[in-house]
């Protein structure tokens, strides 16, 4: 039997009062797609199994495993799975409000998607660029000058044992998928621990921290609404390849507090 389209919301405007939502999609073989579009939302794509071809404006691009495409708010866009086998994407809108569209009796109203054009599979293209896949360390995919500040998105590999940030709150939401392994996180008096294709999520404001306390690596997206936080890890970054950091990740970040230590083991 074939496999069909499938949406999972992990993240609903609800629970971030508007500010993001996240849906992990599973597309069959052959998905033609939406028609190209644009909306008032921004998508970051985020690819964990298979292949997806993205276009991007006018230009096509197709991505494997740990690899990231971003379509800014009011862009033209579109997606497919052209390969003879199943892919899998993570899909970050912001703000929220397009993940009611995968609901079958949408709680609220869904954001409109304009088409402008055809989908990838109706139209003719040149062959497309393969992206190459995010290697694993520390990694800035999105930043807020790509879209007038409202999302960040950074891509990050978690050594064995990494005990991680003291207890800490600040001003902007953290969103973390689990990429791979399992990671343990604190938010306000709750202590949980969460597995490849799960969801922690910290609104601003919020008493949080987070460590790997297995002896495996993992890796996990992290998602700052607003973006500012990602100059700390395009430093970060810098500073374990031994180079001078960008101009971009130079800029000042929002504060935060520290309010108590790690997370005990």
């Amino acid at each position: 039997m074939s496999e069909s389209f499938d949406a999972t919301v992990l993240l609903r405007t609800e629970q971030t009062a508007g500010a993001v939502s996240a849906v992990a999609l599973t597309i069959p073989a052959g998905w033609a797609g939406p028609p190209l579009h644009h909306h008032a939302f921004d998508e970051a794509f985020y690819v964990l199994e298979g292949e997806v071809t993205f276009q991007l404006g006018d230009e096509l691009v197709t991505a494997g495993p740990n690899t990231g495409a971003f379509a800014p708010a009011d862009s033209l866009h579109t997606l497919a799975n052209l390969s003879a086998e199943r892919s899998r994407y993570l899909l970050l809108c912001t703000p929220a409000g397009f993940e009611r569209r995968f609901d079958a009796d949408p709680a609220g109203p869904v954001p409109e998607t304009i088409v402008v054009g055809s989908s990838i599979a109706e139209a003719e293209h040149a062959p497309p660029r393969r992206l190459p896949p995010v290697p694993r360390g520390i990694n800035v995919l999105v930043r807020g000058p790509q879209n007038q500040g409202r999302i960040a998105v950074m891509d990050n590999s978690v050594a064995p044992d990494f005990a991680g940030p003291p207890l800490h709150h600040h001003d902007f939401d953290e969103l973390f998928y689990v990429v791979e392994g399992e990671l343990t996180f604190q938010v306000g008096g709750d202590v949980v621990t969460r597995r490849a294709g799960e969801i922690a999520f910290a609104p601003r404001g919020e008493h949080h921290t987070w460590a790997n306390h297995s002896d495996a690596p993992a890796r996990t997206l992290i998602v700052c609404t607003p973006a500012g936080f990602e100059p700390y890890f395009g430093r970060m970054a810098a500073e374990r390849a031994g180079e001078q950091p960008p101009d971009w990740a130079l800029a000042e970040v929002p504060p935060t507090t520290v309010v108590g230590p790690p997370i005990p083991r």
